[in-house]
């Protein structure tokens, strides 16, 4: 796969103390549908304001989407059908799909009264600290 636009590099390290190694150009088949879309955040956030602001499906099959349950833990994730959901600092919930593969990782989505952020970064650690320094960038940008 080669990626014909200007785009940022993805590093990942494994083992975690290994060297940093490129993974940008990658067959990421292995996650099955999980890695198969290159966006950007401007695209995520249009893709996502347009679902949730119901301009893609019928009603009835968004409101299924929503319907969500705790995935448990602290951090007030839900999932539904293919939608997260997350509690805001500042109240209320953001509606989005985030995600990783070696390289990059991505939060986001957006609230119930359109405003939308999504964050993508290259070469994160492995960790719960990590991923949530992305989480609480969104919660910023959304809450800001």
């Amino acid at each position: 796969m080669t990626i014909r636009e200007p785009h940022p590099k993805g590093y990942h390290r494994h083992p975690t103390d290994g060297p940093l190694r490129e993974f940008t150009e990658m067959d990421p088949s292995w996650g099955w549908a999980a890695g198969q879309l290159i966006s950007t955040n401007s695209d995520l956030n249009r893709f996502f304001g347009a679902l949730l602001g119901g301009r893609l499906l019928p009603a009835a099959q968004l409101a299924e989407m929503r319907t969500t349950v705790a995935v448990g833990g602290p951090s007030g994730l839900r999932y539904g059908l293919g939608l997260t959901s997350r509690t805001l600092s500042c109240g209320g919930v953001y509606w989005g799909h985030g995600g990783d593969i070696a390289g990059f990782e991505t939060r986001g989505g957006v609230t119930d009264d359109g405003r939308a952020a999504n964050v993508a970064v290259t070469s994160i650690p492995s960790t719960g600290a990590a991923t949530q320094h992305v989480l609480d960038a969104v919660d910023r940008a959304l809450c800001g």
